[in-house]
């Protein structure tokens, strides 16, 4: 997802953390703590990541997932819902939650029907703390720091997050490793990508992973704009850079541009960057880890966002939108294309009212002679998971029923409750038999929206756009073709210090330099001084870190 702010963010910023106080979805204050020592692998025993094994009650895609990682798709909302938990997780106790969100303040207690209905369905009283998702970050570090701990903690990694789950949280191993996932067989239907995600702590399991597409970023585009420009081909490299700039500025002027920018993402560089053969973020090279930053490639890519840039491809002003002026622009037609997500490409295709039909460019044949490649996600929320409060194990047990029931899949009885909530009350269905949200699920703060609770345990996302079967047919096309050439980052699920400590200003200090040169505030010729930089404030010490957690995880 784009990292600019949205309108929900801004609400959030504006007080709404306030505001939960008083609805019963509490927000915490914490003191001092503990944390734990080496989070690494090398020199211990790795556990076993859970056995994959697809659940194969529900029913039949119309088009079929991959072992790859493409998603499966459905063309239409299944008429036969199964049931997935056939028995209540729960034994009527209270669970602490915490997990973020960026939507609408959730109604209190005695007025939120979709609690009600959770709690009823799951056989346990809720008793959950909503971050909004601009104060995560600082909760999360007062969380760590104090002696207090939910039952499920939603994570996305921040500095010392891993020492913390190692001191404080339970090890969930002699549970979920192997075979011992098929206790839980929703779980289970958790691809192995996203279990390696979410990594292994001292070579031992902590976290269940919040699962999401892997395809990752892409080009999202007006398709009726870029196919009259001649920018929609049926193959990766089917048009070349040249010619694909030639199209973008056709559709460019006018006070309309033909690729959209926002604050944040640093001018879609996720997605053009692959098509130059660039290596996602860290590759392996001889056994040494090796940073994209430092590549031919990724300045080849930059060197191609200057020239974009200086023709006026992208807005002068970009770096003043936030995310939802830039995908409110998009939706307007003031641009033409955006890089986003599968959730974005999915999310926009149900906004549209027919003003254009919405579609993804594939890979161009880039100017340096490399074959172009795609840059693949974690295949989890944010590099997220969810870790559960050390506990005896008839607890600890409980806690991963309840995962296992919120991870009911497409299909079934479960998922449809905890993605669109009660029939009649948070969602009606059409002619067509697709769930269609009310008012008071999208706005009314009473529904999956409001209270998310699918970012503590969730299914393999489908592939599944209400009313618009050519839509997911587009999304699988595109999926099919970028998944195979995909490359995904070498430091995915390793534990190293050196590089969690510094990843955040490292990020930071690779997007600003990249704002900078793109702008024209620096020159492509500063690019070895930003390298220069990046390995002088932890880069170099993180590779070497990750290059020996590396080794270690090959062992297992």
């Amino acid at each position: 997802m784009s990292s600019g702010l949205s309108r929900r963010s801004v609400l959030q910023a504006a007080g709404i953390g306030t505001a939960l106080a008083a609805t019963g979805f509490s927000l915490t204050a914490c003191s001092s703590g503990k944390t734990g020592g080496d989070v690494g692998s090398a020199g211990k025993s790795l556990a076993p990541f859970p056995t994959y094994v697809p659940w194969t009650m529900g029913p039949t895609p119309d088009l079929p997932a991959t072992d790859k990682g493409v998603q499966a798709g459905y063309k239409k909302y299944p008429g036969n819902l199964v049931e997935a938990v056939p028995e209540k997780p729960g034994d009527g106790s209270k669970i602490t939650i915490w997990f973020s969100s960026w939507n609408t303040t959730p109604l209190p207690r005695g007025k939120n029907q979709f609690l009600k209905a959770i709690e009823e369905a799951l056989g346990v009283e809720l008793d959950i703390t909503v971050i909004p998702a601009m104060e995560y970050d600082k909760k999360l570090t007062s969380l760590m720091a104090s002696g207090e701990m939910p039952d499920l903690l939603q994570i996305v990694p921040a500095a010392n997050e891993s020492q913390f789950v190692l001191a404080r949280c339970q090890e969930l191993t002699d549970f979920i490793s192997g075979d011992n996932i098929k206790k839980y067989p929703n779980l289970a239907n958790i691809p192995t990508y996203a279990w390696t995600t979410a990594g292994r702590f001292a070579g031992k399991l902590f976290g269940v992973p919040i699962e999401r597409p892997i395809v990752g970023h892409q080009h999202i585009v007006n398709q009726e704009k870029f196919k009259a420009a001649g920018l929609l081909v049926p193959e990766v490299g089917g048009i070349g850079v040249d010619e694909f700039t030639k199209g973008l500025q056709q559709l460019t002027g006018k006070g309309k541009f033909a690729i959209g920018a926002e604050t944040g993402g640093a001018f879609g560089f996720n997605a053009w960057m692959p098509h130059f053969g660039t290596p996602n973020l860290w590759s392996v090279k001889d056994g040494a880890f090796v940073n994209y930053l430092e590549t031919d490639e990724f300045q080849a890519g930059l060197e191609q966002m200057v020239k974009w840039q200086q023709a006026g491809i992208f807005r002068s002003d970009a770096l003043t939108i936030d995310g939802q002026q830039a995908k409110t622009e998009f939706l307007g037609q003031k641009v033409y294309s955006r890089v986003n997500s599968t959730i974005d490409y999915v999310n926009v295709a149900k906004q549209l009212k027919g003003q254009f039909t919405v579609d993804i460019a594939l890979p161009f044949k880039p100017s340096n002679g490399a074959s172009p490649t795609h840059w693949l996600g974690g295949g989890t929320y944010g590099n997220g998971y969810t870790v559960v409060k050390k506990a005896p194990k008839a607890r600890i047990e409980l806690l991963l029923r309840v995962m296992n029931a919120l991870a009911a899949p497409f299909g079934s009885k479960e998922w449809e409750l905890f993605n669109y909530g009660v029939e009649n009350v948070h969602f009606k269905r059409n002619a067509g038999g697709d769930p269609v949200p009310t008012e008071l699920a999208l706005s009314g703060g009473d529904g999956p929206d409001s209270l998310p609770i699918k970012y503590i345990a969730a299914a393999p996302v489908p592939l599944y756009v209400a009313g618009q079967p050519e839509a997911v047919q587009r999304q699988y096309d595109f999926q099919q073709k970028v998944i195979p050439i995909g490359v995904r980052s070498a430091e995915l699920g390793l534990r190293a210090n050196a590089w969690t400590e510094s990843a955040r200003g490292l990020e930071k200090q690779r997007e600003d330099a990249m704002k900078d040169i793109i702008t024209g505030r620096k020159k492509l010729s500063d690019w070895p001084k930003v390298i220069e930089e990046f390995k002088r404030k932890g880069g170099a010490k993180a590779a070497e870190a990750l290059a020996k957690e590396h080794e270690a995880a090959q062992k297992a």
